[in-house]
């Protein structure tokens, strides 16, 4: 489908102040990374759908705790083995068909969903529904997230790569903070589930539409950049370099290591606040906003400073640091009655420097790994951290312990429904939590040294051009 778009103009002002004769930027960039970015928000929102409102949920499908965390952990489940197979698809056959691919995969899986929740379905029914559509969502999770880095090389010029991985990448974690915010609001009791899911599901309509009609070409005619330029190495090739770089397995460890610290936290906190007084409505509306809201403010700070600098392993080691320390606070105030500022604080402070890892480190593992295709060494990463977040939600789940109704004064974990659910202490999973983020830490920032080959192959690849001279050329602005 290469090249079958009509494509808008180029985009005229960044081509004038780009400097390396021959590469263009085409504004159609813009639309894919925006469809991209609600594709994002939309899986976000399936995935973390029931975790606000867990004890609702339960009630609501007659089952326990355990179950319904098994609806985000199926997402971490699912991403191991379909990553692979995301990541060969990306860089064998492109980025539309993925997109495309990931858009209606995610859009069946929200339908489905729904159905599980419709009136008159056997009671029997519903758990195997609501996790066929979960597992079909969960399935186009990772073709979503692995593509950033693609559509960054491909379409992006060297001095936009980072942000736009960053803008595209941070809808993830958008959709984590709205799925917070809206599941307890749509849904304050048991008879709102269809509703909160019908209007949770809106985004993937849009996203399946945009994707399926408006991207019709793998790349531009003309590559932003001398990287671009060049084809990515097949993905069994490059995974075979992966496996002999061991600069690349302590990344893949330590980034995965923050993949997991977030996963796990965003599925576990208000099971971690509910018994100490914190409703859901705070810890969505509050904790999750406070941590996603700041996490995006810091990753386009991030974005920016890398985007300048070239300081991927500097910012991503700092970023780390600090958000690894903001748990060891969150861990000593989240049982405590009455710490509503300090859990905010914490949880915000713990976003603005943890949720940058993620897309800065993305860009680092291609500068680690290059010229492996982005989608092999950034698709790597995720099912590092898929692992390490199941073992985490679900082995910290296993070690909460239930705590006795009569010290349950402050609980605000209980719903209304006949169905009982144990309320359960989750102060030990969280000393657990940060125990093991200072460990990742420790050994990342010790340790971990790279040298980006991606920035010297494009060094190397030209000298720079003065434009005020009779004999260079103006790069060309096309209309395609």
């Amino acid at each position: 489908m290469d090249g079958a778009i009509t494509f808008e103009e180029t985009d005229r002002d960044q081509n004038a102040s780009n400097q390396k004769e021959g590469f263009h930027v085409y504004r159609m960039r813009w639309f894919i990374l925006t469809t991209l970015g609600i594709l994002n928000i939309s899986n976000a929102l399936q995935w973390l759908s029931f975790a606000p409102v867990a004890y609702t949920t339960a009630g609501f499908y007659q089952t326990d705790l355990d179950t319904v965390n098994m609806l985000s952990v199926v997402y971490m489940i699912t991403a191991i083995p379909c990553g692979f197979i995301a990541t060969w698809l990306l860089d064998t056959f492109g980025l539309r068909g993925s997109i495309v691919m990931a858009a209606w995969l995610n859009f069946l899986g929200s339908a489905i969903r729904i159905v599980s929740a419709i009136d008159g379905i056997s009671d029997d029914a519903r758990i195997p529904l609501v996790f066929f559509g979960t597992v079909l969502a969960a399935l186009a999770q990772p073709f979503m997230l692995f593509a950033p880095t693609k559509l960054a090389a491909l379409w992006f010029p060297d001095d936009q790569r980072a942000t736009a991985n960053m803008l595209a990448t941070m809808c993830n974690p958008l959709g984590i903070m709205l799925a917070y915010i809206l599941s307890p609001l749509l849904a304050p009791g048991e008879e709102k589930m269809l509703f909160m899911l019908a209007i949770e599901s809106i985004p993937g309509i849009l996203a399946v539409l945009m994707a399926t009609f408006g991207i019709c070409s793998n790349r531009p005619p003309t590559p932003p950049s001398a990287s671009a330029e060049t084809a990515s190495e097949p993905f069994l090739t490059g995974l075979k370099k992966l496996v002999k770089n061991p600069s690349y397995w302590l990344l893949a460890w330590a980034i995965g290591g923050g993949i997991a610290l977030f996963s796990t936290l965003t599925t576990l906190l208000p099971q971690m606040l509910c018994p100490w007084g914190y409703d859901d409505n705070f810890t969505g509306v509050v904790c999750v906003s406070s941590l996603i809201g700041a996490g995006l403010v810091g990753a386009a700070i991030a974005g920016l400073v890398v985007d300048k600098t070239k300081r991927y392993m500097e910012v991503t080691k700092v970023c780390f640091a600090v958000a690894s320390l903001t748990l060891i606070a969150f861990s000593i105030v989240h049982n405590r009655p009455d710490m509503w500022v300090g859990i905010a604080i914490t949880c915000g402070l713990f976003g603005f420097f943890g949720l940058p890892v993620y897309p800065v480190g993305n860009e680092l593992s291609v500068e680690t790994t290059y010229p492996c295709g982005e989608a092999t060494s950034s698709g790597m990463l995720f099912i590092f951290g898929q692992l390490q977040s199941i073992v985490l939600v679900i082995s910290l789940s296993a070690i909460g312990s239930d705590i006795p109704e009569d010290k349950l004064v402050n609980s605000k974990c209980n719903t209304n429904s006949k169905y009982k659910v144990e309320v359960k202490d989750l102060a030990i999973s969280t000393y657990v939590l940060t125990g093991y983020a200072i460990l990742v830490m420790l050994v990342f920032v010790l340790v971990f040294r790279t040298k980006y080959r991606r920035l010297e192959a494009e060094k190397e690849h030209f000298e720079p051009i003065d434009l005020n001279s009779p004999t260079s050329k103006e790069p060309l602005v096309d209309d395609v």
